[in-house]
């Protein structure tokens, strides 16, 4: 794949969070295609009650006022452009605590805050903690209006959860300090000592992992084998290519290292700080090993809001709301049908991985996830933390 120029500007306030882990309608169209939602049920939240349908919801989200989120950064995904466009047309604030936090985070968060105003209403996570928020009660059934057109793969059938967006693995190069890499092969060449990086430690932090699976789906594993990827990054290390860093724009902005793993979309997000500091940013994918995986966005158990809770979770996957994530270069879970339908902008679809490349992403299930990752935390201090 040819390597992508990258020149969005943006905060770098989404750098924790990598490190840790983790066509427009009035009302009455919006009540038409209400048939398709499902409430499953109505919720008390506090002295709130979902609506039933999507009018009912909209009229009981603006009574509200506000959606409480917790760990989106406004240049995480294009955030900020879905704050904006929530708050244009419905008039709901959106305010975001700790937008830093991991995924473990929120799910404290909504244990501690419980029944307080100030319990997220909706949370941003990882696939792999989907199943504990279900098993621990913290997230309750919604399904947003277009249910039906998100892909299988991409949410709860009972409706638990739904995931708005992915990403794909990429290998993001200073291009003033070394050559972009064209494959895994080269990042064993020894120009590039001390200067590859994961964006964390793939022991607590999502994007990492990814990069280890993507590493694995390059040299012979599968979404049920991550061992190869553990061992190609055993050689890594043993070479001395290996470098450990902070965070990957501040990595790349000062020479801590020059190739940096991360997700597509936050590549987009940290361009303008390292346009600042001069760096010259190429992006690619390289054509074995692709990876990408989602985040879930569910609505909290009995939240304080629960109709600006379900309104948020419909907004990210309507029409609008997946051109916002597909303009910071996350791919929307509805991407085959808005294709098709010519609903995503040119400017949004420039922002994307190639459409070759998102169809070769196969996301891995909660049980495969949680069995890589115990295997990451069992070998990876010996056989590369520790080299």
């Amino acid at each position: 794949m040819n390597p992508q120029a990258i020149s969005t500007a943006s905060p770098s306030s989404a750098v924790s969070r990598r490190g840790l882990m983790r066509g427009a309608l009035g009302l009455a169209g919006l009540a038409a295609v209400g048939g398709s939602l499902t409430a499953c049920g109505s919720t008390q939240g506090g002295t709130a009650t979902a609506g039933t349908n999507l009018a009912e919801i909209i009229a009981g989200a603006q009574k509200e006022g506000k959606v409480q989120l917790i760990a989106v950064p406004g240049d995480w995904a294009n955030y900020k452009g879905q704050f904006e466009g929530f708050k244009k047309k419905y008039g709901i604030e959106t305010p975001v605590a700790n937008p830093d936090a991991s995924s473990a985070d929120e799910l404290t968060a909504v244990k501690n805050l419980k029944g307080q105003d100030t319990q997220p209403d909706v949370i941003d996570i990882g696939y792999s903690f989907t199943k504990p928020a279900i098993d621990q009660k913290l997230i309750e059934a919604y399904k947003p209006s277009n249910f039906e057109e998100i892909p299988a793969d991409l949410k709860d059938p009972d409706g638990m959860w739904v995931g708005a967006y992915y990403g794909v693995v990429q290998v993001g190069t200073n291009t003033k300090i070394v050559e972009s890499p064209k494959s895994w092969a080269d990042l064993l060449d020894p120009k590039y000592k001390g200067k590859i990086a994961l964006p964390g430690d793939p022991r607590k932090g999502a994007s990492s992992i990814a990069a280890v699976y993507a590493a694995a789906l390059a040299h012979g594993g599968s979404l049920d084998n991550i061992q190869p990827g553990i061992d190609f990054f055993e050689k890594l290390a043993k070479s001395g290519n290996l470098a450990s860093i902070t965070s990957p724009v501040s990595a790349l902005s000062t020479g801590q290292a020059a190739v940096v793993f991360d997700w597509n979309y936050n590549f987009l997000g940290m361009a303008g700080e390292l346009a600042k500091s001069g760096a010259t940013l190429e992006t690619q994918v390289f054509s074995e090993g692709v990876f990408g995986n989602y985040y879930a966005q569910p609505v909290t158990t009995k939240g304080p809001r629960p109709n600006a809770a379900r309104l948020w979770v419909d907004w990210l996957t309507s029409d609008e709301g997946s051109e916002q994530f597909a303009l910071g270069g996350a791919v929307p879970a509805r991407f085959v049908q808005l294709k098709a339908a010519g609903k995503l902008s040119d400017e949004a679809l420039a922002k994307l991985p190639s459409a070759d490349v998102i169809a070769k992403i196969k996301f891995p299930t909660i049980a495969q996830g949680a069995a890589a990752s115990a295997l990451i935390i069992d070998q990876w201090g010996p056989k590369v933390a520790s080299l």
